[in-house]
């Protein structure tokens, strides 16, 4: 994951500044590490409980925690490496270390990750080797970091789009429609697997849709009429069914983050703003992303409709989750997230938008008890229909009242949105 998803955590005044100090690359490269490492790669250490409670001497808990150390400095270094990977090579070193790092599990003794699965000895060499070959690489690459980052722009702005739109002949709110309909816009801070990166992406919304509905249609067999659910190939019956509880949680996740964190991370407010009626502008933008977040959970809500048709009762509670619920929460998530002044614009690309602050923070935790309006949703039905009732009547109002977005877009541009 740190391969896969690294990169450098640079700001544009890092770049214009920091960078062309006459500072000296040693101290500079061992300043970076540390801040990456203390950033994400520390995260590996919370390990620690759960491995050493299975040490059984002193000797392997002082080795074991020595190895949690070099595992975060090694995914950390990671992280920094794969700023100097293209998109494919990163992906297929991904996938050749994940494969690598499974072998374990099948009792092959040479991985960076045995130490933690039973081979204590061989484990925390191969460990040692490969942490000490990526550290040096790691240390290298922040060293020379200005050439790093002009390398990340250069490949991030050097892409063309191999399709124009062109809104000829339409009005102001039905480009706002044909251009979120058309694209899914999928943006945000990534802190995972000792890496921290900002990632930014624009997915054509048929793609989505086509993908969620193959997803989709997988499920449903799988739920519904495979021995993977419990059960002969025959309909599902009201047991339990542990998928059923818990897509509905991981999608909630993933469009809360979407919407709070992308709505209008691209925005202009320049633009937008005095176009039209900012209120009226921010509230077809919402519906529009809320219609196109849709593409990825609509077709397992719709998925949720057959199962509960097929006697698997949960599925209803699921769909009201997927199709009511969610897309209410993400509209009251990203009024949150613009009413603290959390908002993260991107204004130049291949930089990162913004430090993470505690206004950040505090915008995650409505996420949490949204998630926990998601479960409760999921053991009762009347809990499920009551919750998304009431999410609905409120992110209603706060739709249809003018002065709510007027005074959105004022915070935004108070805080620097441009």
């Amino acid at each position: 994951m740190s391969l896969l998803f690294g990169g450098l955590f640079i700001l544009k005044s890092d770049r214009d500044y920091l960078l062309t100090l006459p500072l000296r690359r040693r101290d500079l490269s061992i300043s970076l590490f540390i801040a990456q490492f203390v950033g994400s790669g520390i995260t590996i250490l919370f390990l620690y409980g759960f491995y050493v409670a299975g040490a059984g001497s002193l000797e392997d808990t002082i080795v074991l925690i020595a190895n949690l150390v070099l595992l975060a400095c090694l995914v950390t270094s990671l992280g920094v490496i794969s700023n100097i990977l293209q998109v494919w090579k990163r992906v297929g070193l991904a996938i050749v270390l994940g494969l690598w790092c499974l072998s374990t599990l099948l009792g092959f003794e040479f991985t960076p990750v045995s130490s933690f699965t039973g081979q204590l000895v061989y484990g925390s060499i191969v460990l040692f080797a490969a942490t000490a070959i990526a550290v040096p690489v790691a240390l290298r690459e922040l060293a020379y970091l200005e050439l790093g980052s002009i390398r990340s722009l250069l490949r991030s702005t050097s892409t063309e789009y191999k399709k124009n739109m062109s809104f000829s002949g339409k009005g102001p709110i039905r480009v706002i429609y044909s251009y979120h309909l058309s694209f899914l816009e999928l943006m945000g801070r990534v802190n995972i697997g000792g890496s921290t990166s900002y990632r930014t992406a624009r997915i054509k919304t048929s793609t989505v849709l086509i993908i969620s509905i193959v997803a989709a249609a997988v499920y449903v067999y799988l739920t519904g009429f495979s021995a993977l659910a419990g059960m002969p190939l025959t309909v599902a019956s009201e047991h339990f069914t542990p998928v059923v509880f818990v897509i509905p949680i991981f999608m909630g996740v993933i469009i809360l983050v979407l919407m709070s964190q992308g709505t209008f991370s691209n925005e202009r407010g320049w633009l937008a703003f005095t176009a039209m009626d900012p209120a009226t502008y921010i509230r077809h933008l919402l519906l529009s992303r809320v219609i196109s977040a849709l593409a990825i959970i609509g077709p397992f809500g719709v998925a949720d409709l057959i199962l509960a048709l097929l006697g698997l009762m949960t599925g209803l509670d699921a769909a009201l989750v997927l199709l009511v619920t969610v897309p209410s929460a993400s509209i009251l998530a990203t009024y949150l997230v613009a009413r603290i002044g959390a908002v993260q614009q991107v204004k130049e690309e291949g930089m990162m938008p913004g430090q993470f602050d505690l206004r950040q923070f505090l915008v995650i935790l409505p996420t949490y008890f949204v998630i926990g309006l998601i479960i409760v949703s999921e053991i009762f039905l009347t809990a499920a229909i009551v919750i998304a009732a009431a999410l609905t009547v409120v992110a209603t109002l706060l739709m249809i009242i003018p002065s709510v977005w007027r005074g959105i877009a004022y915070r935004l541009t108070q805080r620097g949105f441009i």
